[in-house]
């Protein structure tokens, strides 16, 4: 049978390994043309094998996101190799990380280079292509619930989220008139080398053995949560539009944005200023 995204042109930007590897095969295995990419060329060219061993259709741009130049390569790849392209999911990501007063301004320029950057960069160049082509498309921006949580010693990473998530809100709103439906994906905890490097470091942020354990039996593999790629990049997907999902235990959920109502416990003074 074929899959729910047969002869679409998909990019997804780091996809060498962890999550961006997993969107990018379960975007294959439902019949898409995949462009995978990676600042590194072996692991970009291991998952396009992968690809192609299983009967798809796959190639490689090496890139590090964050550079219109950039950008332009990856789209010009996919419609160069396969002829237009329907899909673009931002998911590359580099992070510094440490104590919020230890960081330098190097270690908070690469992450939102990375993060926020890349994915600002590819989702307008992919957003013009989809224009220029005149049937549509997807963009799938990958955030993170980190951005309104906060979580110690990954400061960048958090706000680099933010950025992503309201990234993906302006986009969805100027980008609806054309026919591109642009939503993401906030991962719950997962188990690629980053998540797994900082859960070792809860450890020395008090977290007692027992928490630890409870913290890694948790964890999801990258495959549990790349269905969510596919389905945004469906037909029946792109009919929502500025929605972010997520996964709890229970399956798909959908992450709401911030709410506001009334607080009384913000006290009397602050009833007394507005009096």
């Amino acid at each position: 049978m074929a899959g729910i995204l047969e002869g679409q042109i998909v990019v997804v930007t780091g996809s060498g390994r962890g999550l961006g590897r997993a969107y990018a095969l379960a975007m294959a295995a439902e019949g898409a043309k995949v462009v995978v990419n990676d600042r590194d060329r072996e692991p970009a060219e291991a998952v396009a094998k992968e690809i192609t061993a299983t009967g798809g259709r796959a190639t490689v741009c090496v890139e590090a996101v964050g550079t219109r130049a950039a950008a332009r390569n990856l789209v010009a790849t996919a419609v160069e190799r396969f002829g237009g392209i329907d899909v673009m999911i931002t998911n590359a990501g580099a992070d510094r990380r440490g104590p919020l007063l230890d960081l330098d301004d190097d270690d908070w320029e690469f992450t939102i280079r990375t993060h926020v950057f890349g994915s600002i960069l590819c989702s307008v160049e992919a957003a013009k292509a989809m224009r220029d082509q005149g049937r549509g498309g997807a963009i799938i921006n990958v955030t993170s619930d980190a951005f309104y949580m906060g979580m110690a010693t990954l400061a960048p990473y958090c706000v680099s989220k933010g950025g992503t998530y309201a990234l993906m809100l302006v986009l969805a709103a100027e980008l609806s008139p054309l026919g591109i439906s642009v939503n993401a994906i906030a991962p719950p905890a997962t188990r690629t080398e980053p998540m797994m490097k900082y859960v070792d470091s809860l450890g020395a942020m008090g977290l007692t053995d027992a928490q630890l354990a409870g913290f890694r039996s948790a964890i999801l593999e990258p495959e549990d949560v790349a269905p969510l790629a596919a389905f945004l990049a469906s037909p029946e997907g792109r009919k929502l539009s500025g929605t972010v999902l997520s996964m709890s235990a229970d399956g798909p959920t959908i992450l709401r944005g911030p709410s506001y109502d009334p607080e009384p416990e913000l006290g009397a003074t602050l009833r007394r200023l507005f009096n």
